[in-house]
Formats: C-alpha cells, structure tokens, sequence
C-alpha cells in the first residue's frame, strides 16, 4: 500500500493494483462471528466480498481477540498478507515490507514488526493470582485448559487449539460465575490496571491497548506514511468490538446468531447489517463501499440519510 504523486491530489494505491481516490477505504474487522462464521468458522458469503476488496487493493486488516500464531495461519488462508491486530488490540504485527517505518524499540520476528500496546500475559497472570480464592473458582484460563478441553470450548482441531493458547499479551477466560459476578469481577480488575473485555465465548483481561487504540495508531500511522486520505471502516459483533467501532470512520454491526448487537456510542456513519456473521459481513462491507465509490464519483460526502439501510430499523 503506497501513495502515488502520478495520480491526482489524494488519491492512493493501495498495493500497487488500483488508485483509489479521496476515499481510499481501510478495512479493520473483527475475525470469529463477523468475517467468520461463529460455530464453524467458514467465510461462506463473505468470501466473494473478501476477494474483490483483495483484488482492488483495499486492505482488510483482521482486529481480533485471536493470537498471532492463529492469525498467520488465517491471513495465508484468506489471502491477506497486510498489518493484523490481535489479542483484543494488545499487539499490532505489520509486514516490514508493507510501507510503514518500523517504530523505535519494536519486536521483530518472521518479516514482521510488533508494536505492543498492553502489557506481558506474565505481568496479568501475576496480578490475577494476587485476587485470592473469592474468584479462583469462577474463572478457567483458557492457557490453563488441557488440549481436549479447548477443543472441547472451542470447536476447533488440536493444532488450532494449541495456537489459541500462544498467548504474549492478554490471559483469556472461561467465566463460570454469573454476569453479576462478571460485573463485580471487573471492579476489582480495574484498580489494578487491568481490564476486562466480553468476547463471544470468553473474558478477555488486557493490561493496556484495545482495538479501538490498536486501530488509531495504526490507521494514523497510515494516513502520515501512506495515504493522508485513508477512510478507516471497522466491522465488528460483539461488546468486544465496541471501541474499534467507535473509534473508526464508518463502522458496521454484523449482527450475531448468538447474541444481541453491541450498542456503539455514536450514530453517524453506522450501519447495521440484515444478515448474520460472514452473511451480513459481505452486505454491510459492500454497502459501505458502494457508498465510498458513489461518494468519489460525486467528488463530495452524500448527505447523511443514505448512510442508512433498512437493517438500521433493527
């Protein structure tokens, strides 16, 4: 993905394929239950959608709870070879080769480079031993699971499992005490500096980051090596995913078989999908691009009413 002074003011390439003008789109979404099927992880619907975005150029940049190791194996599946967040925004990976300068201090491994925004699993897991047994037993790390008991949980094979567990940046729960207790257990994380977040099957414990912060240090990053331009448009399903909805341009709810839609804090821009999961993933993703694509033709945002679909009704 690079700026290209050949053609006109703002207008980018993004990975040399096909200049995209004052709204050069950037796609930031949420993997398991929006991209991804929620039970079996299929792309199904969206996988057309997927790949036409590929083929224009359009980066689609995964914003999960899952690890890296998880992650790699589905970009190389998926066929996105760009920048991917992961663990819930703890940890932004980028290609060295994708065009963005590599930040002072940063790890680097396997041609990437890591900017880490929360703090080491270590330096969580010793705070969460320090709570005592009024929440041991309401709470099963996800890292402390046999292999059977992941797959179990979680759907997936042996191997998947495994890397599900190679986490560096966050400690992954099976709650097992009541939402009130969920409730009352995130008071007493949060003097400690730490803080949960509810994902579609797990607690998620960060020690700083998030999406919504792991999406604008990235997209600026963007704007100021890249692309001045760049339209940041995040999709997610799940409370998880609230701050990388709030914090992007035009953002998209996928509405889940599972559970009710999170309720971002705004309404402009906001769109929410009729179908569910990769279904409503390619509707939602579609609109919004053919609303950007109408918007460039016009040379001009259109006004506000047609940012609304008949799903806003929902």
């Amino acid at each position: 993905m690079h700026c290209n002074d050949s053609f006109a003011p703002h207008r980018c390439v993004l990975w040399g394929v096909i200049p995209v003008t004052v709204n050069g789109p950037v796609i930031y979404t949420d993997l398991d239950g929006t991209l991804l099927d929620h039970d079996t992880y299929a792309l199904g619907d969206a996988g057309p959608v997927l790949a036409g975005l590929l083929a224009r150029g359009i980066p689609v940049i995964p914003c999960t709870s899952k690890t890296h190791a998880e992650v790699v194996v589905l970009c190389r599946e998926l066929g996105i070879d760009g920048p991917f967040v992961v663990e819930n925004g703890a940890a932004i990976w980028v290609p060295e080769d994708w065009g963005l300068t590599r930040p002072r201090g940063s790890a680097s491994a396997s041609r990437y480079w890591c900017q880490v925004l929360g703090k080491s699993r270590g330096f969580i897991r010793g705070l969460l031993s320090g709570l005592g047994d009024e929440w041991a037993n309401r709470f099963h790390a996800l890292s402390d699971m046999s292999l059977r008991e992941v797959q179990a949980v979680t759907g997936l094979d042996a191997l998947s499992s495994r890397r599900a567990q190679a986490r560096h940046f966050s400690e992954t729960l099976l709650w097992l005490g009541s939402a009130s207790d969920r409730h009352h257990f995130a008071n007493a994380l949060s003097p400690l500096g730490l803080r949960v977040v509810q994902g579609g099957r797990f607690l998620h414990v960060l020690a700083g980051g998030g999406k919504g912060a792991a999406l604008q240090w990235l997209h600026e990053k963007i704007r100021q090596e890249i692309c001045p331009a760049a339209i940041s448009i995040a999709a997610g399903d799940a409370n998880n995913d609230l701050e990388l909805l709030e914090a992007a341009d035009r953002a998209l709810i996928v509405r889940s078989p599972v559970h009710e839609p999170p309720v971002p804090n705004r309404q402009n821009h906001l769109y929410t999908s009729t179908g569910e999961g990769p279904e409503g993933w390619a509707e939602g993703i579609q609109k919004i691009i053919d609303q950007l694509d109408e918007e460039n033709r016009y040379g001009r945002l259109l006004p506000e009413r047609n940012y609304y679909y008949a799903a806003q009704s929902g």
